[in-house]
């Protein structure tokens, strides 16, 4: 009585920590660009129903043309995440704690829900317990959880996937049931990590047909029902015109490299040193808690064998794999001495020591050419703390809220890459210098802003000063303003590019504005 009294404490405070680490003050910094994207369709949601790229002021183009369709519907993507903002939105209204709070809260559940799965798969509180501070103090999965993106719902489906094949293998029908709407969420929020989960669910199913009766036939079920319910996107959205997205080449580099972020914010790869030393009495444990770590093994190759063939490599693309890796960490760390056991989930949880001491296998297998990002030591528990009660400001929230002040509704603005956040914040008319040569207008702009605001470029090409100085100087006013001098994409969720402070030193950064008389007749 005393042992689960004390046991129900611990739970409670770390539970309190979460809810600290997760949900605290969600308003801390602005949205932005690609949150900005999820917030302005939401917003369009609102208006028209239905995420139009196109509201007659601004169109949402994030990539190509081809995001939207020919009535101007956004379909680069499904829209589970836009229509969760949307409804957050409807009750809290359109700000930064509207827009996070419910994928925040996403992330929170997964964290309450794969303790209890590992508690009710294995048996055993204090793997459990392991596996609620290491997912309360993860910082990757943090930092995609307090985002108005999909990071947070993809996750939490991952934890029900794995729970309903659990189920299933029970042979308890409601597994069925929900598998398909574990992987049709996990679709219509970003159907890139389904096609692995599918493709598991099947070989699973196979290996198993035997041990499990049945349990093959209902994978194929699940399987086929998830398919045809995802057949309705890949129509409507002509999925087929995004395989410009998929290939290319460097497949070793795209894994090593995934495999270097794995190490660094999700799985220390020394940590498996122990599995040497392991006595075979030590795997001893359930048939079904076997046949679950198992699965939850290869769930790790077959979503890498799909993603790593993605143009892109970013660590939100295999975020999926957090819960599972947080699992695999708190199965290994319970099969060592409790000395060391403590003392490396002390280490991991606080600090990202553990990952940074296995660096040295990738510096010396790195490619030639390539530029992996490589995260210094640091006390990462630290930075999470102090970034919940520290104020953050950007040079993008000082421009934003320059231009607030200073401009008039329906002014039209002039950027050199996508910025998103504006056409959020702002009433402005906001042109990207990409496609501002088939916008059809013929005036000049009334603002101009030359540099990358959030320090993001998406390359191509851009309004140069110097190429338009006789222009620039006979039709527009120049603004020089002092910002802060802001880490280029400080708030992206990767932990080795995150800015969690405000930067100390500030830079200049240039506006146009349009005179008051400008010259006639010159389109730039």
């Amino acid at each position: 009585m005393v042992s689960d009294r004390k046991t129900t404490v611990i739970i409670c405070l770390v539970l309190l920590a979460g809810a600290f680490f997760y949900l605290y003050r969600l308003d801390r910094r602005i949205l932005w660009e690609d949150e900005s994207v999820n917030a302005a369709l939401a917003v369009n949601i609102l208006k028209y129903g239905i995420p139009r790229g196109d509201d007659g002021t601004d169109r949402l183009v994030f990539n190509s043309p081809l995001d939207l369709n020919k009535d101007s519907v956004w379909v680069y993507s499904p829209w589970l995440s836009l229509y969760i903002t949307a409804a957050s939105f409807a009750i809290f209204g359109e700000n930064e704690f509207a827009a996070r709070l419910p994928f925040a809260v996403f992330g929170f559940l997964s964290v309450m829900f794969l303790f209890y799965l590992v508690w009710d798969i294995f048996k055993d509180r204090q793997m459990a317990l392991i596996t609620l501070l290491l997912s309360v103090t993860s910082e990757v999965l943090i930092l995609h959880s307090r985002q108005c993106r999909y990071y947070s719902v993809a996750i939490f489906m991952q934890v029900l996937f794995i729970f309903a094949f659990y189920l299933l293998i029970k042979r308890k029908r409601a597994g069925i049931v929900l598998i398909v709407i574990s992987l049709t969420c996990q679709f219509y929020n970003n159907y890139m990590f389904v096609p692995g989960n599918i493709m598991l669910l099947l070989f699973a199913g196979f290996m198993l047909r035997k041990k499990y009766h049945g349990e093959f036939k209902d994978s194929i079920i699940a399987a086929v029902t998830v398919s045809l319910f995802a057949l309705i996107w890949v129509i409507y959205a002509r999925l087929w015109s995004q395989t410009i997205y998929v290939g290319g080449n460097s497949f070793y580099q795209k894994l090593l490299f995934y495999l270097m972020e794995i190490n660094m914010t999700m799985f220390p790869l020394l940590i498996l040193l122990p599995f040497v030393f392991f006595r075979k009495n030590d795997y001893v444990i359930s048939d079904i808690s076997r046949d679950m770590i198992i699965f939850t093994i290869c769930i790790i190759p077959f979503q890498l064998v799909i993603l790593v063939n993605f143009q892109v490599t970013i660590i939100r693309y295999i975020i999926v794999l957090v819960p599972v890796f947080i699992v695999l960490l708190a199965f290994v760390l319970r099969r060592i001495t409790p000395v060391l056991r403590y003392s490396l989930l002390g280490i991991i949880c606080a600090t990202n020591i553990a990952g940074y001491a296995g660096m040295f296998i990738f510096k010396a297998i790195e490619p030639t050419g390539s530029r992996f990002e490589y995260q210094r030591p640091r006390i990462t528990i630290k930075d999470i703390f102090m970034e919940r009660i520290t104020p953050y400001v950007n040079r993008s929230e000082e421009l934003i809220a320059f231009l607030k002040e200073n401009v008039r509704p329906g002014q039209t603005l002039l950027v050199c890459e996508p910025e998103f956040p504006l056409i959020f914040y702002t009433n402005l008319k906001v042109l990207d210098f990409h496609y501002y040569a088939d916008s059809g207008l013929t005036e000049i702009p009334d603002w101009i802003i030359p540099q990358s605001i959030s320090g993001l470029v998406v390359g191509g090409k851009t309004f140069s000063i110097e190429g338009n100085l006789e222009f620039l100087q006979q039709n527009y006013d120049k603004i020089i303003l002092e910002v802060h001098n802001s880490k280029i994409g400080g708030s992206i969720t990767d932990p080795d590019l995150y800015e969690y402070f405000t930067p100390p030193d500030k830079t200049q950064f240039i506006i146009f504005k349009k005179k008051t008389l400008p010259a006639a007749g010159k389109h730039i």
